[in-house]
């Protein structure tokens, strides 16, 4: 919106003690004033038209929201002359400028004017070029976008304020020349593409976002952020040109992990790959309405911001770097450094290190780092190297991505065949990254659990220095304990807890000189397969105790019920709220799906899975005690009318987000490898901030690290979310989940029920249904209506995409959940689904193989079907 203020004439009235103006006089001039600020409103606007010219106080406004404001200003009040063609904030109180044009080049005329050429390039001028002077000399240039066009387009060009704080040079055709995000200076705002390369048509040029000189100077200053030159998709910052000044670290799939304290994937960073833009890159989209910037401080500080609604002001979120251990190589190779809490650096020579040079060392310099000693094994033609764990740390600079293996077992073994090779790191998100034998950057982190593998000598590993004799007392020791132990516990309690499932597996019924309870041990310990590194205690309640809790199995406590039995509320005598399962008698899962699940969820900690806390195992009671979660399962919200529109667009996506990581945990990232066989909306529980947790392990398989499928001879599950292959042959895999996830997927953005489309017309199920309106483009139909005000359309699509390549019919084209992950997180471009072929009805699945004993259970919504004796 151009703001063009009174350059001119200056109202003058001269008074005296004696004369006073006229009360008619003054209405004059207040009617006069009045239509000047409604001729000013008027000729507000967003674009610069082509030959069109800015100047003086006149400005841009983005519309409709007025957000940004583009103009001249003059940052130095002591040197107002000094004038920059820029985009700031708009009707905040201090004024924050985001972008600016001629920051090198300072204009020095009172009235320089910015213009956009017939030939389609924006150009700032150190003054106005005179009107129908032919012979008057071009104000000089001070900047220019560099984008002329040979030809103009029918209807030329315009520059257009967006509400975003882009500066857009396109045509009114809606071809996009030039764009100002193309080009930033020291902030990075929401919908900008962080890349190696600037995109655009011109010359490709590195992007970075370089600080002022000044808090008053906005030329170039010394500091620089961008991405890693390498393509590592690392963010680095510069001090003057090539000095590595801060290093975020690599990318874990939610943050870097030079940032652990701050997850940037919930502040709307998603990594994204594209190899015109020089590779990895990173999208940047807001996640909530305030204001919020990234910049990079005349001192060197990436800073982010965000405006107080309460007093309209700039608040600061987070710094880096903050201390300084996070300077880098703050000492110097192989050595970790310890951040004091005054922020000082403590540095300490890795394990199998000492100090490079002693003496300055022992002086505070730190920078000479450390080196081997003694060497490792390979290095002097022997044999033992092995690996140190070293927990919670920023892992080095220089990695590199070993793509020949896909488990941590082929990355340990290429690590250490490698001699070169000084450390590894496997993830499932990041895969299998190596380091040379000189380590870079490392920093003790106080959150997050990241793990460095260090190569060593035998001689340096733990315990390896120990005389023979020694360790053989050791270990006789701790045997004879453990020995000891174990029968106090036999002689005391009875039996343990693996026994006592084990003989209620041999016996079908339980007898009445059996029905007495089993006195089993209180607690089971749990500690090779948890998520912060600590051993996880199940508990081992009485029957009575659980009694008490629930009121004796009362009606008013229960929560629902499903295939399996009902579900109780129950509160422990510490007020603990807990969600008790109770297992029918008559219900498809038997004691070998309870010992399943009971096993199972125990040794799988993860916060998009439901924590079982306990179990209960007497007489003909088969009880699982889960902790509480308050808004119950997702199919309560997502299919009852009265709760449909508490679940608007963000809080469902969350919730697929949370899903498909609770996925990855049970494909790639648990070192069980389990399959669930049973995702639906009625198994997604929601905790008190609609955080969803997988829950009901009864159906879970778990895989070997060789096997990618299963062929099972009994098919259980739901109908509607059970893959072809597994429905139809048996055969299920990692790939099965990915189809239920689709499935589910669909439900979410629909707000229906995969059943409910059972009975339309052509006979669909939601699969076939959705690919014909995708491929009809009548996808947006498919959005259920109470999320469309809430919306992204764009984004909803996107998800309708992602599910239908999640259900085709073959397994092998399907993308894991990973890739299903990146999917959602990036913009990238996506295959196109095949058309499914299997429309089927939603009717039991009958096969000619089947036998007799062939039995369906329903339970109210829920079917589940079982398929004996193929």
């Amino acid at each position: 919106m151009v703001r063009r203020e009174g350059e001119g004439g200056v109202f003058r009235f001269s008074s005296t003690a004696s004369m006073a103006p006229s009360p008619r006089l003054l209405l004059f001039l207040l009617l006069l004033a009045w239509l000047c600020c409604v001729f000013v409103a008027a000729q507000t606007t967003d674009t610069l038209r082509q030959g069109e010219s800015l100047s003086g106080a006149a400005t841009l406004v983005s519309s409709p929201e007025a957000v940004f404001e583009a103009g001249f200003f003059a940052p130095d009040p002591k040197q107002p002359s000094r004038q920059y063609f820029g985009v700031w904030y708009h009707g905040i109180s201090r004024r924050t400028y985001v972008w600016v044009a001629n920051r090198a080049s300072a204009a020095a005329s009172a009235a320089p004017s910015v213009t956009l050429t017939n030939t389609g390039e924006l150009r700032v001028l150190d003054g106005t070029a005179a009107n129908g002077t032919a012979a008057a000399p071009p104000p000089p240039l001070l900047w220019s976008s560099n984008t002329s066009s040979l030809a103009a387009p029918q209807g030329g060009y315009k520059a257009v304020l967006r509400d975003t704080g882009s500066l857009e040079v396109c045509s009114d055709d809606g071809v996009l020349l030039w764009d100002s995000f193309w080009h930033p200076t020291d902030t990075i705002l929401s919908g900008m593409r962080i890349t190696l390369q600037a995109p655009g048509r011109g010359p490709k040029e590195r992007m970075l976002f370089t600080s002022w000189a000044s808090d008053t100077d906005p030329s170039p200053g010394r500091y620089a952020l961008g991405l890693d030159p390498s393509g590592s998709g690392q963010a680095y910052i510069w001090k003057d040109g090539n000095v590595t000044y801060w290093r975020s670290g690599q990318w874990n799939g939610v943050n870097f992990i030079g940032i652990p304290w701050r997850p940037l994937y919930m502040s709307g960073f998603a990594p994204s790959h594209d190899q015109a833009l020089g590779g990895t890159y990173y999208t940047y989209t807001a996640t909530n309405t305030s204001l919020q910037r990234f910049i990079v401080l005349p001192n060197g500080t990436d800073i982010c911001y965000m405006v107080k609604k309460s007093s309209q002001d700039w608040e600061t979120v987070w710094l880096q770097p903050s201390n300084e251990c996070e300077y880098y190589a703050a000492c110097g190779p192989n050595a970790k450094c310890t951040a004091l809490q005054d922020g000082k650096a403590k540095c300490t020579c890795l394990k199998g290190f000492q100090p490079k040079l002693q003496d300055q060392w022992n002086a505070g310099n730190w920078s000479q780092g450390c080196i081997r000693n003694p060497p490792l094994g390979c290095q002097i033609n022997q044999t033992g190297d092995g690996f140190l764990p070293i927990g919670n740390i920023k892992w080095p600079d220089f990695s590199y991505w070993v793509s020949t293996v896909g488990d941590e077992t082929g990355c340990k073994s290429a690590c250490l065949n490698n001699c070169s090779c000084g450390a590894y790191v496997y993830t499932g998100t990041t895969g299998c990254l190596a380091w040379g034998d000189e380590l870079i950057d490392m920093s003790e982190l106080q959150t997050g659990t990241y793990t460095l593998n260090l190569k060593l000598p035998a001689s340096e590993l733990p315990g390896t220095h120990y005389p023979i004799w020694r360790i053989a007392t050791i270990v006789s020791g701790v045997v004879l304990f453990v020995l000891a132990a174990c029968l106090v516990l036999w002689w005391k309690r009875g039996r343990n807890i693996k026994d006592a499932i084990h003989r209620s597996w041999r016996s079908s019924t339980w007898s009445q000189q059996n029905s007495a309870m089993l006195d089993i041990s209180q607690s089971i310990c749990f500690d090779d397969e948890v998520e912060d590194g600590k051993s996880h205690e199940l508990k081992v309640y009485p029957l009575d105790r659980i009694r008490a809790a629930t009121n004796n199995f009362s009606d008013s406590n229960k929560l629902g019920e499903g295939g399996f039995g009902p579900v109780y509320m129950g509160t422990l005598p510490g007020g603990e709220e807990v969600a008790v399962k109770r297992l029918c008698r008559n219900s498809g899962q038997g004691l070998e799906e309870f010992k399943n699940e009971v096993i199972l969820i125990a040794k799988l900690q993860h916060r998009n899975l439901v924590r079982l806390l306990g179990c209960c195992i007497q007489r003909d009671e088969k009880i699982l005690v889960y902790e509480y979660m308050p808004n119950k399962s997702l199919d309560a919200f997502l299919f009852n009318p009265e709760k449909q529109g508490l679940l608007d667009w963000r809080k469902r996506f969350d919730i697929i987000e949370g899903i498909a990581r609770g996925l990855l945990y049970l494909h790639r990232d648990s070192r069980l490898r389990v399959v669930h066989r049973d995702l639906k909306a009625s198994n997604i529980l929601l905790d008190a901030d609609m955080h969803p947790k997988i829950s009901d392990f009864g159906m879970a398989r778990m895989f070997g690290g060789d096997q990618n499928q299963f062929n099972t001879n009994r098919v259980v599950g739901t109908f509607g979310y059970m893959s072809p292959e597994y429905a139809m042959e048996g055969i299920f895999s990692v790939k099965s989940d990915v189809y239920s996830f689709g499935v589910l997927l669909l439900e979410i953005i629909t707000g229906k029920r995969a059943v409910s489309f059972h009975y339309h017309q052509d006979s669909l199920n939601i699969a076939g249904y959705a690919w014909r309106q995708w491929n009809e483009d009548k996808a947006a139909e498919l959005i259920d209506p109470l999320i469309r005000p809430s919306c992204s359309v764009r984004q909803v699509l996107r998800c309708i995409h992602i599910a239908l390549l999640c259900v085709q019919d073959h397994a092998d084209e399907r993308p894991d959940i990973y890739a299903v992950i990146l999917m959602l997180s990036s913009d990238s471009n996506l295959p196109n689904p095949r058309p499914p072929t299997l429309m089927l009805r939603g009717r039991e699945i009958e096969s000619s193989k089947s036998s007799d004993k062939d039995q369906s259970h329903s339970i109210g919504t829920v079917s589940m079907t079982q398929l004996h004796g193929r």
